[in-house]
């Protein structure tokens, strides 16, 4: 009796294991960055130091989903109010600390995991010259800790931004 459990139970895996979709290799490898992350730190080297290009503190989340779609967005932890309470009646100055203190984008995503690359296949973004942009950035994984860095097309050269896994 035990041989036949064994043998069903063994026959019921490998129809599973059968009629499962079969996963990409590529899409196991994304598996390592799948999930919800936290910024960290966003730092940009001037002049042999790192400054914090969002000033302190900044925050943000990037999520990215096993179906390969990412949603990143990074803003300045001191974004002022706008002082009529409207955002389309902001002054001149208030809409200028808010475009400079946010960056936020959106579309797909791809990881090459053995040269440790994600690839960020833009669809639109809150800096419209990165819209429809593919754009690599090499990265670490220590634990539950990735940095990458960004292209320098921001103006201010290349940053290294640094998430922590939410859990």
């Amino acid at each position: 009796m035990q041989a036949m459990h064994q043998t069903l139970a063994t026959a019921v895996m490998a129809c599973a294991a059968l009629c499962a979709p079969v996963r990409s290799a590529l899409a196991q490898a994304a598996d390592i960055l799948t999930g919800s992350w936290s910024l960290v730190s966003v730092t940009v080297m001037k002049s042999g130091n790192d400054v914090e290009q969002l000033g302190p503190h900044p925050q943000g989340q990037l999520i990215l989903g096993n179906d390969g779609h990412y949603v990143l967005i990074v803003l300045r932890s001191d974004l002022p109010k706008f002082a009529s309470g409207d955002r389309e009646s902001g002054t001149p100055e208030e809409n200028r600390t808010i475009a400079r203190g946010n960056v936020a984008h959106f579309g797909t995503y791809t990881v090459g995991q053995a040269e440790h690359v994600i690839v960020f296949h833009i669809q639109k973004s809150t800096f419209p010259n990165w819209d429809a942009d593919v754009q690599r950035r090499p990265f670490t994984l220590d634990g539950d800790r990735l940095t990458y860095v960004t292209p320098g097309t921001f103006g201010y050269g290349s940053s290294k931004v640094v998430w922590q896994r939410m859990k």
